[in-house]
């Protein structure tokens, strides 16, 4: 009997010892007091939820082997009341997709330029983002995870993590970490892929068997109930994936901002074309307030496409940033970038890309004749009275958004032929800014907004009640490259999510891709403005090269609050740091407090690569009328009340 009762001791520790982890996204205990009872309970929810989001993001191309989580996913949820009031409407045509199988499943092939790629993305986005309460989200999300295409999930869920209030504290791993396949190169994927689990985690060395004694001495000293294990370093096994130069548009940070970016433009599209055939009933003294029928179409218009404007603004700023930055990186290294061709990537069912048989005289002439197609559309538009209401660069600016899924659909189709089965670089957000062709299809797009720029730039006439900028300074400017490393844990062969436990917990090394990224040494810059008079206004900087002032890099905007005299600011720009691995994630206690502006680029590539001798640019500093919103990217036309220029050098040493 007392054998009997010091088993079942032993045994109820060992279970004590593993059900935290395997229950991972249940209010598992917390390993410190962080005081009282509803913070404890709080930061217990927060953890649960973490640790199941990152279970389904763990090798999430692979099939779904735990029990729960495949229990969770079982069906697929049609009960209007585990949705959103009012929303159902807008997921019963999903639903049909999924019983017809219109929607991609896994290991197949995935192109963002399919004909029914939008309404797929926007329909599983949905699914996920309107999942009444947190219990929904989790069937819906299992079911996604299990059902449709991992890249079509991983899009849909990290747009539906910034958005849901339930998921809003929950830190997503960096993109290119959770499916590493559509980011790195093959030599990378291949690699990675053929370690073997007993590199990575100690093997236990065989041990005799043991007494009733021996496990009760174990139960009270768990360090020597442990069997021996094989000496093994801790250090990381890194596969090295270093350039010469840490190009602008290989960085991985960067082309995962980019997918976002292009995810955010394509689901507020689709949305605003379904709110434009809404019935929208307008208040009586608004009708009466308008000059004419456009007045209505225009107010109707702002409407249902109002979201999406402001993703329109913020493609058209990233694409102006991104040119500005590649034409300062080719000042500074003396390069071409259009030259540059990556290595191929593979696809998440492993097939190559697919490239072109066409010269680059060839391609220059498509891109050409694109070019030439767009601007007569939107001359043709600027030609009605619409031109009266909305300025010309907004109107460029809307229609090469609105048309830029079709634009790169008869490109690829043009450069690549009728290979719809084999995936080209063209075909996803994530390899886009690799991609020559597509780097040059966006200097054209960015020269079509310049031609309308020159009317927009207006000064304010009355100059004597303007404010003055009579100082700037800057500290002294100095980029480098640094060393990063990437966790590669989803692309080993051993399944690390088994039915019943996590093995992500017995790795004592990580597997991690070495490579190098820009970064700048923190950087301050300080301003004085004299005012007539108490005013609000908006201040820019950029960044340009020297006579070439129609290239501007996007530094900083704000806003000031000028009293009358002198007004001191100081700007500070501390150097990027690095956000978590998925792996570190796991061991997250807490939600973090940080905020990345999903805006804007990378905060590591604030400033241009300098130079060692030092690249010689000029600090734009811009004062403009306040609108009332802080419009911290481009888009915008405002009046100019004054601007000033400053000449700045950027270092840069190279490790």
């Amino acid at each position: 009997m007392l054998r009997l009762m010091y088993a079942c001791l032993c045994f109820l520790a060992f279970e004590n010892g593993i059900i935290s982890f395997d229950n991972s996204w249940r209010l598992s205990p917390l390993r410190w007091n962080p005081g009282s009872s509803s913070v404890r309970t709080e930061l217990n929810q927060w953890q649960g939820r973490q640790r199941f989001l990152l279970d389904l993001l763990l090798q999430v191309h692979k099939p779904l082997l735990h029990e729960e989580l495949i229990a969770m996913g079982s069906q697929l949820n049609e009960d209007p009341r585990q949705y959103k009031e009012g929303s159902w409407r807008y997921l019963k045509d999903f639903l049909e997709r999924v019983h017809q199988n219109r929607v991609p499943r896994p290991f197949g092939i995935f192109s963002q330029l399919d004909e029914e790629m939008p309404e797929n993305l926007l329909g599983v986005y949905r699914f996920l983002v309107l999942a009444k309460d947190w219990t929904s989200f989790q069937q819906n999300a299992c079911y996604a995870r299990m059902h449709f295409h991992p890249l079509l999930f991983v899009n849909a869920l990290q747009l539906t993590v910034a958005e849901r209030k339930d998921t809003k504290d929950l830190r997503m791993p960096a993109m290119y970490e959770v499916l590493p396949q559509v980011y790195f190169e093959k030599e990378v994927i291949l690699a990675a892929q053929e370690v073997a689990w007993h590199q990575l985690t100690p093997i236990r060395m065989v041990t005799p068997k043991r007494r009733w004694k021996d496990l009760l001495l174990g139960f009270l000293k768990p360090r020597a109930s442990l069997p021996e294990e094989e000496t093994m370093s801790a250090d990381p096994l890194i596969i090295d994936n270093k350039r010469e130069l840490a190009y602008l548009s290989l960085d991985l940070e960067l082309n995962s901002h980019w997918n976002y970016l292009i995810n955010r433009l394509i689901i507020s599209r689709e949305e605003g074309k379904e709110r434009l055939n809404d019935h929208i009933i307008i208040d009586g003294d608004r009708l009466v307030s308008f000059r004419g029928p456009l007045d209505e179409v225009i107010y109707r218009n702002q409407l249902a496409l109002g979201p999406h404007l402001q993703n329109v603004k913020l493609y058209i700023y990233n694409l102006k940033q991104f040119v500005a930055a590649l034409t300062m990186e080719d000042w500074a290294t003396g390069q071409i970038s259009m030259d540059l061709i990556d290595p191929p990537l593979m696809t998440t069912g492993g097939v190559p890309y697919q490239g072109t048989f066409l010269n680059s005289e060839a391609v220059r002439h498509i891109i050409d004749l694109t070019i030439e197609d767009l601007k007569s559309q939107i001359n043709e538009v600027l030609n009605d009275n619409v031109k009266n209401y909305l300025n010309s660069l907004a109107i460029a600016g809307q229609m090469i958004a609105n048309n830029y899924i079709h634009i790169c659909r008869q490109l690829n189709l043009a450069v690549n032929g009728n290979a719809i089965n084999k995936p080209s670089m063209l075909g996803l957000a994530t390899a886009n800014l690799r991609d020559p062709i597509y780097r040059s299809l966006l200097f054209r797009l960015n020269e079509i907004l310049k031609s309308y720029e020159n009317e927009n730039l207006s000064k304010n006439g009355e100059e004597r009640l303007s404010p003055k900028i009579i100082n700037v300074t800057v500290s002294r400017l100095m980029t480098y490259e640094e060393s990063v490393k990437t966790d590669l844990i989803n692309l080993i062969d051993q399944q690390l999510l088994q039915s019943q436990r996590n093995n992500l917990q017995f790795l004592r090394r990580h597997l991690v891709a070495k490579q190098h990224r820009l970064n700048h040494e923190p950087f301050t810059i300080s301003l004085d403005i004299t005012a007539p008079n108490d005013m609000t206004v908006q201040l820019r900087m950029y960044l340009i090269l020297p006579n070439q002032s129609e290239i501007r890099l996007h530094l900083d905007s704000f806003k000031c609050s000028l009293k009358k005299g002198i007004n001191q600011f100081e700007r500070l720009f501390p150097t990027a740091v690095f956000q978590p691995t998925l792996s570190e994630l796991y061991e997250a206690d807490y939600p973090s407090t940080e905020r990345i502006n999903s805006n804007r680029f990378p905060p590591h590539l604030l400033l241009p690569r300098g130079t060692r001798e030092g690249l010689k640019l000029k600090l734009l500093v811009e004062l403009t009328t306040w609108t009332g919103l802080e419009q911290e990217f481009d888009g915008v036309s405002v009046p100019v009340l004054t601007e000033t220029l400053k000449d700045v050098i950027i270092f840069h040493h190279q490790a």
